[in-house]
């Protein structure tokens, strides 16, 4: 990147925030903020990270919020009362302000991070990405569970996470019967991604190539 250009907000913004808050942020969230708090591709092509300027705070009832859904439906926090840990677990409030209902989504921030990563990832923040929107053979599930392995802390019974050492990630989405509805995927590779498309053998709802073709049609 471009020498002086950084992916992270600076310690003065981190120190005004935690003035804001009345507590020091937790080391992993602290970290994150300021290495890599303002890199868009990961933070804010799907889900959102919230800024410290005027966006992270306390809900009602008591947990810091920092993180947010797509389209504003999830919030994601920590409890008051476990800031004071290094690396505490994240929960996910899946009701409203008014009526809220909090599920634990991570056992770590550093697990919560990776999580959105993927997500954010497979949703356009890697630059090669396609999902399949449909129910999926279950033979195609069990080739996907024995060529890439799965990411734990991350995955749960509805949604299941694999990679080859993060070359690219798969994120498979179970319905309550175990039925696999849909697949996403993405990787930085365009060759990794190629065989990835080759490989995983459905019919893919969309891939990011054809971005690039309407590009070209605008150009032309």
């Amino acid at each position: 990147m471009p020498a002086g250009e950084t992916f992270g907000y600076s310690e003065e913004e981190i120190i005004n925030l935690e003035i804001d808050l009345g507590v020091r942020l937790p080391g992993k969230l602290r970290d994150y903020y300021l290495h890599l708090g303002k890199n868009e591709s990961i933070n804010d092509s799907h889900n959102r990270l919230l800024k410290p300027d005027g966006e992270v705070g306390y809900s009602k009832d008591g947990y810091l919020l920092f993180y947010e859904e797509n389209q504003g439906v999830v919030s994601w926090g920590i409890k008051k009362d476990e800031l004071q840990l290094d690396s505490p677990p994240v929960w996910g409030n899946y009701g409203s302000e008014e009526i809220s209902d909090w599920h634990r989504e991570t056992n770590t921030v550093e697990d919560f991070f990776l999580l959105m990563a993927v997500y954010n990832g497979t949703m356009g923040g890697l630059k090669y990405h396609a999902n399949c929107l449909e129910e999926i053979n279950p033979e195609i599930v069990k080739a996907i569970q024995q060529r890439w392995s799965e990411v734990p802390g991350i995955s749960w019974e509805k949604q299941k996470v694999y990679t080859d050492d993060f070359r690219e990630v798969i994120s498979l989405s179970f319905d309550e019967s175990g039925q696999c509805t849909a697949v996403f995927t993405g990787t930085s590779d365009q060759h990794a991604f190629d065989e990835l498309l080759d490989e995983i053998e459905v019919e893919w709802s969309y891939v990011s190539y054809e971005d690039d073709e309407e590009e070209e049609d605008e150009e032309e």
